[in-house]
């Protein structure tokens, strides 16, 4: 399996395919296999490099907040993408990813053809101090769970108390692929990360203003969590397309990878085409 190492750092990463370079950044708690209905769809037309972002799965993770910034992110995929000798790339990811990829594109413009942001709010979704108690509450249990009994009995324990995804909730299958993936994330990015918060750095709303290549931004119709701030960051991500996918909660990749490979399809196409993807959609 390859890394890329730099800084007494490793990030694993995988490639799949041939063609012009599509990247894609995971979310939080996940890894690169998350991304396996959106290889199958892309790698035949692109050559898709997917990674474990620090912290998660295979690559290193370190332990403090400190460690975790949306900046040190950034850099990582910059560090990628150097080791790989990627002039030019499309750059995508999803959450924690999205918010890395829309921080790449902002700091390294030059090598970024266009941008794919999946379920990010851009550091626009108001944020309710009570919401922010809760989260930290809720956060601090998971931590106490993932050190004392291990990273897979947190998933258990998120699904006994419905505090999983409502797709995880409801489906046995994709309970048991959940735990898995759980347990391949490090306690130390875990924590990490948690603690850091790297999505809501506040300086993705200056980058938003200064992106200036064809960007895609979707979004669950459902997704409490980003659906107001993704509709802000279309308006401040000039000539941007939204796209919104209806019944669909945090995590579109992986609830409806249907609609969002046709979505990145349709708009790559219009990317390579030269044409403008600016404009709305929503898919019930």
């Amino acid at each position: 399996m390859p890394v890329c190492k730099f800084d007494n750092i490793n990030i694993n990463y995988e490639i799949f395919g041939k063609g012009f370079p599509l990247v894609l950044s995971h979310g939080y708690t996940a890894n690169w296999q998350i991304w396996a209905p959106q290889i199958e769809a892309l790698s035949g037309a692109y050559q898709v490099i997917v990674y474990d972002a620090r912290g998660h799965g295979l690559s290193s993770a370190p332990a403090g907040a400190e460690n975790y910034s949306l900046d040190i992110m950034v850099e990582d995929l910059h560090q990628l993408v150097t080791h790989l000798g990627l002039k030019k790339a499309y750059i995508g990811g999803l959450s924690m990813g999205g918010a890395t990829s829309l921080g790449y594109v902002y700091k390294h413009p030059e090598g970024v053809q266009a941008l794919l942001a999946l379920d990010i709010h851009g550091a626009f979704q108001p944020r309710d101090p009570q919401d922010q108690g809760v989260f930290a509450k809720i956060h601090a249990e998971g931590e106490k769970i993932a050190l004392q009994r291990g990273m897979a009995d947190l998933a258990r324990h998120q699904i006994e108390v419905g505090g999983a995804f409502r797709p995880i909730l409801q489906d046995k299958a994709i309970q048991a692929r959940y735990i898995e993936d759980m347990a391949r994330c490090p306690v130390n990015g875990y924590i990490g990360v948690g603690r850091a918060q790297p999505w809501q750095t506040e300086w993705q709303r200056q980058a938003a203003d200064h992106i200036n290549v064809p960007t895609l931004i979707a979004v669950g119709a459902d997704d409490i969590f980003t659906l107001t701030g993704a509709r802000i960051l279309h308006k401040h991500i000039q000539g941007s397309r939204l796209v919104e996918i209806g019944g669909c909660v945090h995590g579109t990749a992986q609830w409806r990878p249907d609609l969002i490979n046709r979505s990145i399809l349709d708009f790559l196409k219009l990317v390579e085409a030269g044409q403008p993807v600016a404009g709305a959609l929503a898919f019930k």
